[in-house]
């Protein structure tokens, strides 16, 4: 593993972000479209490296470099919103509707559980210190997991 790397795309811009869909035929990633540090959603078809990627985010702004891929494929994480008052948001990949799921806080780097049930993710809402929280992958029942006076970042399950 990791022999013989090859690009696949290289856009006009930063790239961050990237991310693997569960099947493996697409990666996802977030990349500068207008202004430096704020960040559009691309697909990439593995299958077909000549295509274009296709944009889907371009109903949000201020979008975090931070993506995740829900287990069954269908849809994607990411967090956006003005600095200090970011949200956690979910893209369906069918139908590009975006819905968020964090209200208030400072949420940031989503992650699904593996059988797409929960999500966690950090955020800043106990006295602006980085807390991991856990809630359902429909947006309700949120719940803090950690309170340490050491930051908490970029929680990601386990297999």
């Amino acid at each position: 593993m990791g022999e013989n790397p090859h690009l696949l795309f290289s856009g006009p811009k930063d790239i961050v972000g990237a991310a693997w869909s569960p099947d493996g035929n697409t990666i996802a990633f977030a990349m500068v479209v207008d202004s430096q540090y704020t960040f559009e959603i691309f697909l990439l078809n593995l299958q077909d490296l000549r295509a274009r990627p296709i944009q889907l985010s371009k109903q949000l702004a201020d979008i975090g470099g931070s993506i995740d891929w829900s287990p069954d494929n269908k849809n994607l994480l990411i967090f956006a919103g003005p600095v200090a008052a970011r949200e956690i948001y979910t893209i369906n990949l069918a139908t590009a509707a975006v819905t968020q799921l964090t209200f208030g806080g400072n949420n940031a780097a989503a992650s699904y559980s593996p059988d797409g049930q929960y999500i966690v993710y950090n955020s800043l809402r106990n006295n602006n210190q980085a807390d991991l929280y856990i809630i359902r992958s429909d947006g309700h029942s949120t719940r803090q997991l950690t309170s340490n006076p050491e930051p908490d970042w970029q929680p990601k399950w386990g297999p």
